[in-house]
């Protein structure tokens, strides 16, 4: 069967998006996790309860440019790709942010991060993806940390995977690639957070799968306020929790693995 991996964002930010993350987890429905290190719970409650799946799953750092949690006020999206596209972006601010968030997870976790990835997809805009190598090399010298790279599965795919592609994604990957560090093969679960019939995304995501292909996921158990995609969390979350999610896997021959153990 075919590896590829699941893995879930934005852990940390909510007790319903912890609680959805822990369920699966708990039920080998995920395989990778990306974790806020910036959230007021992450060293209270949601580290600790993310250890107990060390060794089972890849966790890795969401890092975080645009996230308050609803306690400080921070840029758009928006700002944040017009800065970084008007090459505007601080490198040593962000390199001391980089570091801090990366100090806050192996607080909270206990080791390094088996990944990093960027929340909106933050970490391979222009002047953030260059930092992003330059502290994985220095700081993980001989470790085996990989980056999530946002190029298509399927190149056929248009709209926002494109967009993302082309905001630096295929740069990011090249970039991975000269520098020797590890990557995933193909990227999938870009959609408008606006499907009922989540499982049919999925099924189209299946069919462009490939060995060490990831699919990001935003599972919660419940609705909080001040996220704009709350209730598409539930959507996914009951998918990912039914037989059909099993059966769609089953049928294309795939299974879940961790994206550090696949070659």
């Amino acid at each position: 069967m075919t590896p590829i991996a699941l893995c879930s964002d934005d852990y940390a930010q909510n007790p319903g998006i912890d609680a959805g993350i822990l369920q699966l987890l708990a039920c080998g429905r995920l395989s990778a996790v990306s974790c806020f290190s910036t959230a007021p719970n992450w060293m209270r409650t949601a580290a600790p309860a993310i250890r107990e799946y060390k060794g089972q799953a890849d966790i890795g750092l969401h890092f975080n440019l645009t996230e308050g949690f609803s306690q400080t006020r921070m840029p758009s999206l928006h700002a944040v790709i017009l800065r970084s596209l008007l090459k505007g972006m601080n490198a040593e601010h962000l390199q001391q942010e980089l570091e801090r968030q990366l100090d806050a997870f192996e607080e909270g976790y206990g080791q390094a991060p088996d990944f990093i990835d960027g929340h909106q997809h933050v970490h391979q805009l222009p002047g953030v993806r260059q930092i992003v190598l330059q502290v994985i090399k220095r700081r993980y010298a001989g470790k085996q940390i990989w980056v999530r790279n946002t190029v298509p599965a399927n190149p056929a795919w248009r709209g926002k995977p494109q967009i993302l592609k082309y905001l630096g994604g295929q740069k990011l990957a090249a970039g991975l690639h000269v520098s020797g560090i590890k990557t995933n093969h193909g990227f999938a679960g870009v959609y408008g957070f606006d499907r009922t019939d989540y499982g049919n995304c999925f099924k189209d995501w299946l069919a462009a799968a490939q060995p060490g292909m990831l699919i990001m996921c935003h599972p919660a158990t419940e609705v909080y306020p001040d996220d704009e995609i709350a209730r598409q969390r539930v959507v996914e979350y009951n998918f990912f929790r039914s037989q059909e999610y099993l059966d769609l896997l089953a049928a294309a021959r795939l299974k879940l693995a961790r994206l550090s153990s696949i070659a």
